[in-house]
């Protein structure tokens, strides 16, 4: 690798680079929600007057410091800026490629390499939950790094497969707002007058979890996959993060999976069998389990009575059991029911379809990409 050098972090990438923005007015703001473990691209949704915070441009990394979210994975290229420029927590780093020495998506896919995450983390300051990143910790870490063409060869890799990844995403959102938006029609805009009106206990069968003892947790992959709470939600399918060989309450593979705690009314699916913490509660249809579309859905166009349990008057929002069984609940004809399981199916199935696809190219993707970055795999120019 002669043609590769050695660099200072800090000499390779601009650091929190300069960006100037007026006092009083406003520009896109990105907030760290904003930023979701896996993806390359985070979106600003809103608008502020500039206040204190991270100032960007457009294509620029933000690099969340504060655990726990950089242990997370917030590290995102922001996109959909106003006028290209933007602000946000004070919380970010920023970095940005260097002229003719770095390549600004080149620095993206650097600052996910477990290399420069991972000495993030051993340099992490202050008190315990509160720990941070400084800034000045990049000017000690050394890395041998490519040659601006070679960068741009391995950016062209990896973001070809982040592209596809992003394509299944977004196809994944059309496909369920699709048949949302059937729901809604079948159900609530051409309801019934005559339909029954009952409890959501009429029609559904769910489960309350319960949170096995600590100590069989573990993340290598032994017992039964557990899930805790609404942390490891992603769109429809939550990640798998943690197992547990002493499980107690479980979901069913398609079972539609709510939080129960603070925040509640957060929804996925369980992709497989699984083991529920307290912070989770599995609903399957009472009448026929394989009927896991209408039960999603029907689930979500009650969110709004669900989230109302979110400010109950204590400090933090939860939902009960006796909770669940009370909420009213309009109950369509079984045939009707059964027609939307059958048509939407199709559309449940290619997102499962889709999902599989973004897990194996996502996992190629982070097999790949520490090999690049190391010149363990070196590429043609």
């Amino acid at each position: 690798m002669s043609e590769w050098k050695e660099y200072k972090f800090s000499d390779f990438v601009d650091v929190n680079p300069t960006v100037i923005l007026k006092q009083g007015s406003e520009y896109s703001f990105v907030e760290m929600k904003d930023l979701e473990d896996g993806k390359r691209f985070c979106y600003s949704k809103i608008e502020r007057k500039l206040s204190s915070g991270a100032k960007f441009n457009e294509g620029d990394t933000l690099f969340a410091r504060i655990t726990p979210c950089m242990e997370n994975g917030k590290i995102c290229q922001v996109k959909g800026l106003k006028n290209n420029k933007g602000f946000g927590s004070t919380e970010f780093l920023v970095f940005r490629g260097k002229n003719n020495i770095s390549d600004n998506d080149f620095v993206f896919y650097l600052s996910r390499w477990d290399e420069v995450r991972g000495f993030a983390e051993s340099n992490f300051e202050g008190t315990s939950g509160r720990q941070r990143v400084p800034k000045n910790c990049f000017d000690n870490l050394n890395l041998e790094l490519p040659p601006l063409q070679e960068q741009k060869t391995i950016v062209s890799i990896l973001s070809s497969l982040d592209n596809k990844i992003d394509l299944m995403y977004r196809q994944n959102k059309t496909l369920e707002q699709i048949a949302e938006t059937l729901f809604r029609q079948w159900f609530v805009e051409e309801a019934e007058e005559d339909w029954g009106i009952g409890t959501l206990a009429d029609e559904f069968d769910f489960t309350m979890g319960q949170s096995p003892p600590s100590d069989s947790y573990n993340d290598e992959g032994n017992g039964k996959i557990f899930f805790q709470g609404r942390t490891d939600f992603d769109f429809r399918f939550p990640k798998i993060r943690m197992f547990t060989t002493q499980p107690s309450r479980f979901a069913k593979r398609f079972d539609t999976l709510i939080s129960v705690r603070a925040p509640v009314g957060d929804m996925n699916m369980a992709l497989d069998d699984c083991c529920i913490g307290r912070g989770l509660s599995a609903f399957r249809y009472l009448h026929n389990p394989d009927f896991y579309s209408y039960t999603y859905y029907k689930m979500r166009s009650l969110m709004q009575q669900i989230k109302l349990f979110e400010d109950n008057g204590t400090v933090f929002g939860s939902i009960t059991r006796n909770d669940f069984k009370r909420l009213e609940n309009i109950i369509p004809p079984k045939d009707l029911i059964e027609k939307f399981q059958k048509t939407t199916k199709p559309v449940d199935d290619k997102i499962f379809s889709n999902h599989n696809q973004i897990t194996s190219l996502t996992r190629l993707r982070d097999t790949l990409l520490p090999k690049l970055m190391s010149g363990e795999v070196r590429v043609k120019i």
